[in-house]
């Protein structure tokens, strides 16, 4: 695929597409009572999700995730866990984690520069929450949520990115 140029030394045999055009998803991922949190999981194979813009995230196998990030007390309202959107809870952990290996690979990602960062990787969140559980008025509830208070993480894995 020409796509993967982006891409070096990936290998697409081992890895799970999840294409644009995809209407559902099965995300292995394992839960480990070793893990430094509770609500963490880990992602068991390389998955490449192909982003509304074409641009292509690769998620690795051994990515550890929280999938969506909600306080205990607001979980009856945004559960930390929904099989319809957690493939973009694990895309925006990704983004925010990793940001700058992401934008590496696309020039015009580098260029928007860091005011637009943060909502890019937030769109992202959006999108493929309306995606695969489209209409959802939760989608806009998370949404809303990284937009005011994901900062503070974004600014915390800034920090610990390499130079």
């Amino acid at each position: 695929m020409a796509f993967l140029h982006h891409l070096p030394d990936f290998d697409l045999d081992r890895a799970l597409l999840i294409a644009l055009s995809d209407s559902f998803y099965c995300l292995p991922v394992v839960i480990d009572s070793r893990l430094e949190k509770p609500d963490q999981m880990t992602v068991l194979q390389d998955v490449l999700v192909e982003l509304a813009d074409h641009k292509l995230l690769l998620i690795p196998a051994d990515f550890i995730t929280d999938c969506h990030s909600t306080p205990p007390w607001s979980q009856s309202l945004l559960p930390a866990y929904d099989n319809l959107t957690n493939l973009a809870a694990v895309a925006h952990d990704r983004l925010y984690m990793d940001w700058e290996k992401f934008a590496d690979l696309y020039v015009e990602i580098k260029a928007l520069g860091d005011s637009a960062d943060r909502a890019y990787a937030d769109g992202v969140y959006f999108e493929l929450m309306e995606r695969f559980k489209p209409g959802s008025f939760r989608n806009k509830l998370y949404y809303a949520a990284v937009r005011l208070f994901g900062w503070w993480r974004w600014r915390k894995f800034r920090r610990k990115a390499p130079s």
